[in-house]
């Protein structure tokens, strides 16, 4: 274990008992993602309990919208995390800080050019979507309002993947609390004291958003010699940037293809009314954090991976993996029942509106007794992932989505003429691409494969 200056830690998992690594590698990420989902959460409740129901579906409407535009550089920022955690667990040092200023860079850039191509094409998107009117001039002015503060909402993604592959999950977690905080202070004035509705809830996002990339920037640059930001950011490591672009691209493919995905589901519910959009909107809020444990697993998961790795342990590996696997089934199955039996009482957070209730308490029974399908391909992905395997992960969700769930979805619609078939060819998608990865995680040659092109990488890297 390292110590930077600052007190904070870049944490080593190749020693100490895996589960225990993993589960205090999580818990701070676990809190942080709670952190990370009440951003929009708290806008949810604000609105639909303070304006309306039009609101609530306005916030709801715009969130894959987003998610489309910004996928692509979510798997550029892990795609430098797997990087930096393998360079970490090879004791590789000198390395981390050329890949830090180049993924800084690259945050900037990819950051002004989604603004530049969110801002004129967010009302054609919306129209797309098949929006109604009476939600549309409110989506189309908290999208613009977000989109404006996209550039921070990225560096921030990419701050906290690196200190995460540093081992070091409490600084964002710190940062997102602080951020939260605001958040919602900010919220509660702009909505009901300023009168600004849905646009007032995103400028408080993107106020929040701006001050954790200050705390968490601040605490990389003294974190560590070998993390300190500098100007060479404006003389990127070419062959880095190569490699950091080849891991993350997939992943980035990956987002931007379940966002756009994401898009035609949003489309379809849509098609069903205000009440049917709204009542999908506050499910998903609930879905989000019941499956948030599994996701910090998965991401815990990258982590551990990519360290041993580095450090060509795979049998270390592979003995994470059995008890992460036990880990998050079991955190499931109680999540599940809860979830099964008083998923009503977190759903009249967002709304009093019997009627959204009604609609969301089914739809919370469809979805969660096969959270634990989630929490097995959520896993196997993380493993993949942190070593070095982004193709893999890739190619499930596409077909998951492209070739399962969408026209799943589209047929069932047609024949049943109901949200049902919305929810049940989500499920249907979760199987398969649990049992693709469980397949693939057991007899391909992934473990030689990993192993092979992190010694090549680290040869290119010294030749230079």
């Amino acid at each position: 274990m390292k110590r930077g200056r600052m007190g904070s830690t870049a944490v080593d998992m190749t020693q100490g008992t895996p589960w225990k690594q993993i589960l205090r590698f999580a818990l701070p990420l676990l809190l942080g993602n709670l952190f990370q989902q009440l951003y929009n959460t708290v806008d949810a409740a604000v609105v639909g309990n303070f304006v309306g129901s039009e609101a609530l579906a306005a916030v709801g409407t715009s969130g894959p919208v987003i998610q489309l535009l910004v996928g692509l550089f979510l798997g550029m920022s892990l795609g430098a995390g797997i990087l930096i955690s393998q360079f970490f667990g090879g004791k590789v040092f000198g390395n981390i800080q050329r890949a830090v200023n180049t993924a800084m860079l690259l945050t900037l850039t990819l950051g002004l050019l989604v603004t530049a191509i969110g801002l004129p094409l967010a009302p054609v998107i919306l129209r797309a979507l098949r929006v109604p009117e009476k939600v549309y001039p409110m989506a189309v002015s908290y999208l613009r309002v977000i989109f404006c503060g996209v550039t921070p909402m990225m560096f921030y993604n990419m701050v906290a993947s690196i200190l995460r592959a540093l081992g070091d999950s409490r600084t964002p977690l710190v940062a997102l609390g602080i951020a939260s905080i605001i958040n919602i202070i900010l919220d509660l004035f702009f909505v009901i004291v300023c009168g600004w509705g849905a646009a007032g809830v995103a400028w408080a996002t993107v106020i929040a958003q701006t001050l954790s990339v200050f705390f968490s920037g601040w605490r990389l640059h003294h974190m560590e010699e070998y993390t300190r930001l500098s100007r060479d950011f404006i003389h990127p490591d070419l062959h880095m940037l190569g490699r950091m672009v080849r891991l993350g691209l997939p992943s980035g493919i990956q987002q931007t293809a379940f966002s756009a995905g994401m898009m035609l589901v949003q489309s379809m519910i849509n098609s069903f009314g205000q009440y049917v959009m709204a009542a999908y909107v506050v499910t998903m809020k609930v879905d989000a954090f019941c499956v948030m444990p599994l996701m910090s697993l998965g991401l815990a998961m990258t982590t551990f991976t990519g360290q041993n790795i580095g450090a060509g342990d795979i049998l270390r590996v592979e003995k994470g993996c059995r008890q992460g696997l036990l880990l998050t089934v079991s955190i499931t199955g109680g999540l599940s029942v809860l979830l099964f039996f008083f998923g009503k009482y977190p759903l009249m957070l967002f709304t009093p509106e019997p009627e959204l209730l009604r609609e969301g308490m089914h739809l919370l029974r469809i979805l969660c007794p096969f959270y634990w399908v989630i929490a097995v391909s959520d896993l196997l992905t993380g493993v993949m992932r942190g070593s070095g395997n982004t193709i893999i992960p890739m190619i499930n969700s596409m077909i998951c989505l492209c070739l399962i769930r969408i026209p799943l979805m589209y047929w069932l619609v047609s024949l049943f003429h109901s949200a049902d078939a919305l929810y049940y060819s989500m499920v249907i998608g979760w199987c398969v691409g649990a049992t693709f990865m469980s397949l693939f995680y057991k007899f391909s040659p992934w473990r030689r494969r990993a192993l092979e092109k992190y010694q090549k990488d680290q040869q290119l890297l010294a030749e230079k």
